[in-house]
């Protein structure tokens, strides 16, 4: 992995914020969700780590607000090559071409966990600080519930507002205490180049992403142990900044989500 850049680099961003956020993927629509995410770094006490693809659709302006907006500490944009990932997942298979679009985006994201954990590590050293809570999500995220922060020092809570939990760990936002979110990372990337061919991580691939059950496939392996939470939250794909009516239509599915994950919960119990 680089090292820092030092263009990329916001030292007047530097705080005595203990805990950090990552953005990780393409920016999209983030220029809707600027307050959604500046409440959230307030509200979880958080620095920003913002490691993203570069995008021609992506307006200077946009950047620029980015900037302005939410204070990131680190900001930066890669070129997507291939090569990138053959460190974690070795080279072009047979996986990868049976899977397609799948294969890639698994990838490119794994990748960038690494990354970013990668810039953690190295922002951690610059500032001579540890961080406690380290929170992954997307640019592109709707996040629209408090976060809870007191949590046990040996889990990773996923959220879990869409797919299935016996299959899948969610790749949108998750988070833990500093040491295991580390190995969470670890065990991603010691298990990329054996996972990536065999069948087990892909038994319901028509309905869920192929890097979320590779997610849980890593998990699995190392018994790490996962809690799901199911906060107000959704990827946001109009070119609008939420509304009344919009957000009001994604509680309304996630209280249904929560009243159906009660129900499977009684149901087992009974």
């Amino acid at each position: 992995m680089d090292k820092l850049s030092e263009k990329n680099i916001y030292n007047e961003n530097f705080s005595q914020n203990k805990n950090v956020l990552l953005l990780i993927g393409h920016l999209r629509t983030i220029k809707y969700l600027l307050k959604y995410h500046r409440k959230f770094l307030k509200n979880s006490n958080s620095d920003l780590i913002i490691s993203t693809w570069t995008d021609d659709e992506i307006e200077i302006d946009t950047i620029d607000l980015i900037k302005k907006k939410l204070k990131p500490i680190y900001f930066e944009f890669e070129e997507f090559n291939f090569n990138l990932t053959a460190d974690i997942f070795g080279n072009l298979n047979k996986f990868d071409m049976m899977f397609g679009k799948a294969s890639l985006s698994t990838r490119s994201q794994i990748y960038k966990f690494i990354r970013s954990a990668e810039l953690v590590n190295q922002l951690e050293n610059l500032q001579n600080k540890k961080y406690e809570i380290i929170f992954k999500s997307r640019p592109d995220l709707f996040f629209f519930s408090n976060i809870n922060t007191k949590i046990p020092n040996n889990i990773i809570l996923f959220e879990n507002s869409i797919g299935d939990w016996n299959y899948d760990r969610s790749d949108r936002f998750f988070y833990g205490h500093r040491e295991i979110f580390f190995k969470l990372i670890k065990v991603l990337k010691q298990n990329a180049k054996k996972a990536w061919g065999e069948k087990s991580i892909y038994p319901v691939l028509n309905l869920i992403p192929l890097q979320e059950q590779f997610i849980k496939y890593c998990t699995d392996k190392d018994k790490i142990i996962c809690k799901s939470f199911l906060p107000i939250i959704r990827v946001w794909r109009p070119n609008k900044e939420p509304d009344i009516k919009s957000i009001s239509k994604i509680f309304l599915y996630m209280l249904l989500r929560i009243l159906k994950t009660l129900f499977h919960a009684a149901e087992k119990k009974s």
